[in-house]
């Protein structure tokens, strides 16, 4: 037992790198953000149930955005909702009396 390593310690790091993130490109090919077409070279992996909150590093839990879109998710606090038919649906911050704000 002395010499024993341990083989799941946790997750320290919310990045995806690796053969995940190799294996979401291979699926998402480019941001993931309805309209846009920007390379996965330009993007990052975003946890739908963020990785703060408990979210999976699973595949079904990850998209690639590009950095404007990473950044309106988190900065903005727009939200991503995947949906079975329509695939994934940005939602739009309120603004005082409920209304939405636009995309820009």
């Amino acid at each position: 037992m002395q010499d024993s390593v341990p083989i799941d310690v946790g997750r320290s790091k919310r990045t995806i790198r690796g053969p995940r993130r190799r294996a979401l490109v291979a699926r998402d090919k480019h941001c993931q953000w309805p309209g846009c077409e920007r390379p996965a070279s330009w993007c990052d992996g975003h946890h739908l149930v963020y990785w703060i909150n408990g979210g999976s590093d699973e595949l079904d839990n990850m998209v690639l955005l590009c950095q404007r879109h990473h950044w309106m998710v988190h900065k903005g606090n727009w939200q991503i909702i995947k949906t079975e038919c329509e695939g994934l649906l940005p939602v739009a911050p309120m603004l005082g009396f409920g209304m939405p704000r636009g995309p820009d």
